[in-house]
């Protein structure tokens, strides 16, 4: 008997027509998909806030929830990197591609600046070559910022200073006036000039203030930092007029002071009280409100001084309260201070950076630095990071025997780290007499220059030498405890 089958086009009619139990199957079993528009729009404004500016932007023609989220985006970032392609990048090694890509970020600008509706704004970054010739644009974007209540601006107009004479823009101070401006909290400003009007009441509002490579006079400071303003944070960087520089005494909730590297300036004077202060620059005077209440401070020095010289002689004798310092500088001449090295009570972190120029090794004794323990006797913490720019030998018996220096117990020192360790002789004294006098100690970390892989044998004369003092097992050499055999 012959098989008999249905006409197969007829039958797929029937299994997906309207209404039968086959399409009703698959509208059950199909799952919803995943809709981005979907999620809240806190949501969204996060991830429109981690797109790059181009992708952000494109995503307001999506619809006008999105064009919403983009017009409320909280920051904005106009920079090289966010406004060019890598063809605008590429056109502007030539001089007329450079002329172009200014033309094209100065109008950029304007138009994301147009299109935001500013609702929301937190903080506001322009950074790019740019100077006095293009104040017109400028000015706007300083008013854009006020308008949109943003509470932070970012102005950086990097420095040509390879070009012919340049005339920075002169920021318009005159705009960030009290009544007009209340919620600006945030204000860095680089390669620009600063002139105060005559009736200029200071940063009533600003928080936080960065000055970087900027033109500004000592007198044109001081009214920068009249009285009133609520300064938390203050960074002056790169500033080439700038001699002199005093906080006034009506600063008084500052908490943070930056000074780095501007090359006329001769002294510091600090009216006010401020608990943390950084210095990077040549060794100036520093006066300090008596009594101080200083209690980080960190120095870069960039000339050559001795670190023991230091901590004796220039730290001001106002500074009872200091609880961190960290000295870095280079050093090649032994300072012969240690009889009258000052007690700093309250010291509990103490962090030297040393660079050892002593060509050869003749007068530098890094077992002096044993001594500072006993002039900070609650310090907690010792971090002594060693570069030895100089000839090396590493320890052995026949190079004579090892010194100690007097018996000093110290009930408080409980961390201490050694970088940069190459086995020389005065290293490993130091280290044996901090291991011997600390009685408290957790842990003694050694760690020896990682730039420098042909120096092996600081491992071993830390192993051979401190292992078999180690009574502790406080030892770590290279990241590894290491008890005696």
């Amino acid at each position: 008997m012959g098989m008999c089958y249905g006409n197969p086009v007829s039958d797929r009619k029937r299994k997906f027509a309207p209404g039968s139990p086959h399409i009703a199957s698959a509208k059950r079993s199909k799952k919803p998909g995943l809709r981005i528009g979907g999620l809240p729009e806190d949501i969204l404004s996060s991830i429109i806030s981690k797109l790059p500016l181009k992708e952000a932007a494109r995503t307001s023609i999506l619809s006008s929830q999105w064009r919403r989220i983009w017009l409320c985006r909280a920051n904005i970032d106009l920079s090289y990197h966010t406004v060019f392609s890598q063809s605008d990048k590429v056109r502007g090694w030539t001089t007329r591609g450079n002329i172009l890509n200014r033309l094209k970020f100065i109008k950029s600008v304007g138009v994301v600046l147009q299109q935001h509706e500013g609702v929301g704004t937190e903080n506001i970054r322009i950074s790019f070559h740019l100077c006095d010739r293009y104040a017109d644009h400028m000015d706007k974007w300083v008013k854009y910022t006020i308008a949109s209540k943003a509470k932070g601006l970012i102005l950086e107009l990097l420095s040509m200073k390879f070009g012919p004479t340049i005339v920075r823009y002169n920021f318009p101070l005159q705009m960030l006036d009290t009544k007009k401006n209340s919620s600006l909290r945030r204000l860095r400003l680089h390669f620009v000039s600063l002139c105060p009007p005559a009736d200029f009441r200071g940063f009533q509002n600003l928080t936080r203030l960065c000055l970087q490579d900027v033109n500004i006079t000592n007198e044109d400071l001081q009214r920068l930092l009249s009285e009133g303003n609520h300064l938390e944070c203050f960074r002056i960087a790169c500033c080439e007029t700038l001699t002199s520089l005093r906080i006034p005494h009506y600063v008084n909730r500052l908490k943070f002071l930056l000074v780095l590297s501007c090359p006329l300036l001769q002294d510091i004077t600090l009216d006010c009280v401020v608990p943390a202060l950084h210095y990077r620059g040549p060794l100036i005077p520093l006066e300090l409100a008596a009594p101080s209440k200083l209690t980080n401070l960190w120095v870069e020095l960039s000339s050559c001084h001795s670190a023991l010289g230091f901590i004796s002689s220039e730290l001001p004798t106002t500074i009872p309260h200091l609880e961190m310092l960290t000295f870095r500088c280079s050093q090649f001449e032994r300072a012969d201070v240690v009889s009258r090295l000052r007690s700093f009570l309250s010291l509990r972190h103490l962090v030297l950076d040393l660079t050892i120029t002593d060509l050869p090794r003749r007068t530098i004794d890094i077992l002096d630095l044993g001594y500072l323990p006993e002039a900070a006797p609650f310090v907690e913490k010792l971090e002594l990071h060693m570069v030895m720019d100089c000839l090396h030998k590493s320890y052995c018996q026949e190079d004579g025997e090892l010194r100690s220096l007097p018996i000093c117990p110290h009930s408080h020192l409980s961390l201490v780290t050694i970088t940069g360790f190459i086995g020389e002789k005065d290293q490993l004294e130091l280290a044996l007499h901090i291991l011997h006098n600390a009685m408290v100690l957790k842990a003694l970390k050694i760690y020896r220059l990682r730039s420098e892989e042909r120096i092996a044998d600081g491992r071993r004369v830390a192993l051979d030498f401190l292992a078999e003092s180690d009574h502790r097992n406080v030892v770590e050499v290279d990241g590894a405890f290491n008890s005696p055999s």
